[in-house]
């Protein structure tokens, strides 16, 4: 524990005290000086009282520096003693001359004095008082206006401002929705009409002229007569469609078709220049097998829901697998076919509807306006009536996101 001033004072002031002894005893212990040499006696008794004084005087004093006041100020603040700020010594006391005081009574002096100077002044220390806390809410500017201010036209502005914000984030999650584009793949079936127009036109025929050689010089079909009936154009493929923004999609696919006729011709085997077999007004059945690849625009009218409103601009290129012909005869039938090289071009406009009754899969309905390109094709509906209405329906299929 650190020391205090007080006990550092205490002890600076007893570290040279001496106890004055008076005449009388000086005299005695010269008396006694001579006897020093002589045998030893027994010690006075008013030796011993006056040893037992002093072992007494230290004690209080031990006890004042031990457990005196100083003490009790250990832990209170540090404070300058008052002799020690103004320099003063502490106060003295006048004493007659030739007293001598007891060291008792000397140290019972000493801190009445000094608690006398060791008074600290009461200092009086204003307590502060504490403002409360007050919180400021945040108030919108708007609404720091009087009321009077805030009319009709507020409301109104606020109004419109609300109705930007709803149609912006709209606007986002379309945008969100289609920023990796839709793709959706279609199992689908098409359809023709199988009329033609009743005209001199429907003989006109627009395939090679080897039908109209007089004479045969190959094995193969002559004089062939008007078709009196047209097999139902079926067509069948598979779709793919992406659909890159809200508005606006492509798609492509693969589609077979298969056209058939029946009509009655003469038919000459030839081999070596020399006609072999002939048979006149058999009856024919022609089937062309096609398979096209076909190029798509979609533009979406209407794409919200369940329901898909959209115009289709295409084109398609298809290429003639097999033209087969089978030829009636009563001892059997005889299957001949021919090759044509060049491909078959359309293009076509329409007006499609889908309805999706699940959010993956959906029907829908293409009716379209399409043209055939006169590009050398055999004898077909096409080229007898190039301008034709298709009715394709199939099923989309869109995969999860």
């Amino acid at each position: 524990m650190k020391e205090n001033e007080f006990d550092i004072y205490v002890r600076n002031l007893m570290a040279g005290a001496e106890e004055s002894v008076s005449p009388e005893v000086w005299k005695g212990l010269e008396a006694r000086l001579d006897q020093a040499a002589a045998p030893k006696r027994a010690v006075p008794a008013w030796l011993w009282r006056s040893l037992g004084a002093v072992a007494a005087a230290a004690a209080v004093v031990a006890a004042v520096v031990f457990t005196g006041p100083g003490k009790n100020l250990s832990n209170q603040p540090t404070i300058i003693p008052v002799a020690s700020a103004t320099d003063e010594p502490l106060p003295a006391e006048d004493l007659p001359e030739g007293d001598v005081i007891p060291v008792v009574e000397q140290v019972s002096r000493l801190q009445a004095r000094t608690a006398r100077v060791w008074e600290a002044p009461s200092i009086d220390v204003e307590e502060e008082t504490e403002e409360p806390l007050v919180s400021e809410a945040v108030v919108p500017e708007y609404r720091r206006r009087p009321q009077s201010i805030i009319g009709p036209a507020a409301r109104q502005e606020e109004a419109v401002s609300s109705d930007e914000d709803a149609f912006r984030r709209l606007a986002l999650e379309e945008h969100r929705t289609y920023r990796r584009g839709t793709f959706s793949m279609s199992v689908l079936g098409n359809l023709q009409s199988n009329t033609r127009p009743e005209s001199p036109v429907s003989t006109m025929r627009r395939t090679s002229g080897m039908f109209l050689v007089p004479e045969p010089t190959q094995t193969g079909l002559y004089d062939e007569r008007p078709e009196f009936s047209f097999g139902l154009p079926v067509s069948a493929g598979i779709g793919f469609r992406y659909d890159f923004s809200p508005r606006w999609g492509i798609g492509t696919g693969i589609v077979y078709t298969n056209l058939s006729r029946s009509f009655i011709a003469n038919y000459h085997e030839v081999d070596g220049g020399a006609i072999t077999k002939s048979l006149y007004d058999t009856d024919v059945n022609n089937q062309l097998h096609y398979l096209g690849i076909p190029l798509n625009v979609f533009f979406n009218i209407v794409n919200d829901g369940n329901w898909n409103v959209h115009v289709r601009l295409d084109g398609m290129a298809e290429k003639l697998l097999d033209n087969h012909f089978v030829i009636h005869d009563a001892a059997g039938d005889i299957h001949y076919s021919q090759k044509v090289n060049p491909l078959q071009l359309s293009t076509g406009v329409g007006v499609g509807v889908e309805f999706k009754f699940t959010p993956y899969m959906g029907i829908y309905f293409d009716p379209t306006l399409r043209y055939y390109f006169d590009c050398g094709q055999p004898r077909s509906l096409r080229t007898i009536q190039p301008l034709r209405l298709d009715f394709e329906v199939g099923l989309r299929f869109s995969p999860k996101r």
